[in-house]
């Protein structure tokens, strides 16, 4: 009876500990929630700020994308901190689509900190017309042009370590992607230590029994990362073809998490949260571990031994 008892309380304790958090743009009733208003200063940020029991974040709104091209010296800037509103991707036939709820705001996320200017050159000759370039102030995967001052962009700071499933938007699948470490400014590799899934729009329409799904494409459980530049940065899809899905990562405890595109705007469509093992478990379920069980993905696939991402063994997940 001792015995059980013990079992029992693990148990318990384990649901406690690996219980989701979730938090979404939308109401029950779908609409979009009353926290994204612009700020009344134009000129300022817009700022959305929520929080569940292990997880603190926010969602930013401008209010400087650029400057406007071809100006005289000093540059006008943009003061638009409005929020681009919710759209939804409805449910698909075959129910293989959940359905996306997602907010964008305006504004590319940049540190306008590292803003340089250059003259306009008409045919040869200095215009004295001057535009922004913004080679380095747009965010690079080592960190160096620093984190996004302004613009669209996410943050999630857990209070414990667990796993962060991110719904998002990405409106042109050629543009680079990222969920960036705070405390060092540094990218996460796509593919191995993010894991995207969801669909890339006009892409796998056909079902099995010939049927198409009417514009909608399946569910891609595991989306590979496109290209090979800055660690793989491009998450999904053919040109400029949208997305919608999930980034996926495990998520360490008082670590804040940005996430967003390179030069374009992102939306955000909630996330969830599961906390990870408080080592409760390790003491009574570790022993009985089988080191050579079977090593699955996130798609279910079995993967050998040296795999490398965010895997399962034994019921458990971990990354590698």
């Amino acid at each position: 009876m001792k015995k059980f008892f013990t079992l029992a309380a693990v148990a318990c304790m384990a649901m406690s500990v690996n219980a989701q958090d979730v938090w979404t743009v939308n109401t029950p009733e779908g609409t979009l929630k009353a926290e994204y208003v612009p700020n009344s200063d134009a000129s300022a940020m817009s700022v959305v700020s929520f929080s569940t029991t292990n997880v603190e974040g926010t969602h930013t709104s401008g209010p400087v994308a650029g400057y406007i091209d071809a100006e005289t010296t000093p540059l006008e800037p943009k003061v638009d901190n409005t929020w681009g509103g919710m759209q939804t991707k409805a449910l698909s036939s075959d129910g293989s689509v959940a359905p996306i709820y997602y907010v964008s705001g305006k504004g590319n996320p940049v540190n306008i900190n590292n803003v340089e200017w250059e003259e306009v050159i008409t045919d040869g000759y200095p215009t004295g017309m001057y535009r922004p370039n913004w080679e380095k102030s747009y965010y690079v995967p080592d960190g160096s042009a620093g984190l996004p001052k302004n613009g669209t962009y996410i943050t999630l700071t857990p209070k414990v370590a667990g796993t962060l499933k991110v719904t998002v938007w990405i409106n042109k699948g050629s543009r680079d992607v990222y969920v960036v470490k705070a405390s060092d400014a540094k990218a996460l590799a796509l593919g191995t230590e993010v894991i995207a899934s969801g669909y890339i729009n006009g892409q796998n329409n056909d079902v099995e029994d010939g049927n198409p799904l009417k514009g909608y494409p399946m569910f891609q459980e595991n989306i590979a990362a496109k290209g090979t530049e800055d660690n793989d940065a491009y998450v999904v899809g053919v040109g400029n073809q949208a997305y919608w899905g999930y980034l996926t990562f495990a998520a360490n405890a008082n670590e804040t998490y940005y996430i967003f595109n390179k030069n374009t705007q992102i939306g955000f469509g909630g996330f969830e949260f599961t906390a990870g093992s408080t080592g409760i478990n390790d003491v009574t379920v570790n022993a009985g571990l089988d080191k050579n069980a079977p090593i699955y993905n996130l798609a279910g696939q079995r993967v050998g031994k040296d795999a490398k991402g965010i895997l399962i063994q034994n019921g458990r997940k971990f990354i590698k």
